[in-house]
């Protein structure tokens, strides 16, 4: 079974930050994640609903009120026949997964990197677990590169430890997200590449090649049931197993808009 944790909201939870402006020596972790809720909640002021469709996924947020403080809650539905759907509700103070009061404790400051042709701080945590749980003991390290301009993502980096199953595990996550757009006053990045690098050894990836060739040679009427059934996501496997990156691109985003019935 392929083994890959990372933090859900990262995926289907893209919220935004404001624009500020201070000079990079000045910095430390606590202004920088200042400048990054300051933006989280100027746009939480406005944003009632959202909906976010890509081509691997359709995102429903909804503004609830959570611990006496605004937040959202999220319904994403993967695309395909017979795919699955996840519910998730991020934290008052919280995006990307970054929960802003335990970064300011568990983060270090590592200076500034250009990533994209963009300036970045670095935000450094070495135990992911304390500032994000859902991460889970695998997580060794995790890194953030911040616009130091518009004070939103632009790269974050997670290094997992070492394979102890009979599965293959990422021993290192990379999402790189880029074009950032702004509608109605929801900034959201419009295009997101996820990089697996996958701790395998040669049985563990013959035994996947040999399963993907499996499916390639079943029945075509058996095969093209099995794409329905999976759509993109055999794609993505495939993508995964050989190092390409997963792209995400975002088809079409819808502020304040009335979200259907029975999403929630």
């Amino acid at each position: 079974m392929l083994r890959i944790r990372f933090s859900v909201p990262a995926l289907s939870l893209i919220l935004a930050f404001v624009f500020a402006g201070t000079p990079a020596a000045a910095q430390s972790v606590a202004s920088v994640v200042d400048n990054m809720k300051a933006r989280y909640d100027k746009q939480i002021e406005t944003v009632e609903t959202y909906i976010v469709e890509t081509n691997l996924y359709t995102s429903y947020n909804q503004k609830v009120m959570q611990d006496g403080q605004p937040t959202y809650k999220t319904q994403t539905k993967m695309k395909g026949e017979g795919t699955t759907s996840f519910a998730s509700t991020t934290t008052p103070s919280t995006a990307y997964g970054l929960r802003f009061d335990r970064l300011k404790q568990h983060a270090s400051y590592a200076g500034t990197e250009t990533i994209n042709g963009t300036r970045c701080h670095v935000l450094q945590i070495d135990d992911p677990s304390k500032v994000d749980p859902e991460m889970g003991a695998e997580a060794e390290s995790m890194t953030y590169y911040i616009d130091a301009e518009q004070y939103v993502p632009a790269r974050m980096v997670m290094q997992t430890k070492g394979s102890k199953g009979d599965g293959p595990e990422a021993s290192a996550v990379t999402i790189n997200l880029t074009n950032y757009q702004t509608r109605d006053g929801l900034t959201l990045p419009h295009r997101m590449e996820m990089q697996f690098e996958m701790n395998m050894s040669e049985q563990q990836r013959q035994k996947m090649q040999q399963l993907m060739q499996q499916m390639e040679n079943m029945p075509e009427q058996q095969r093209k049931q099995m794409e329905r059934m999976m759509g993109d996501q055999m794609k993505t496997m495939k993508q995964m197993m050989s190092g390409e990156p997963v792209v995400i691109e975002v088809q079409s985003v819808k502020v304040n808009t009335e979200i259907p019935s029975g999403i929630f």
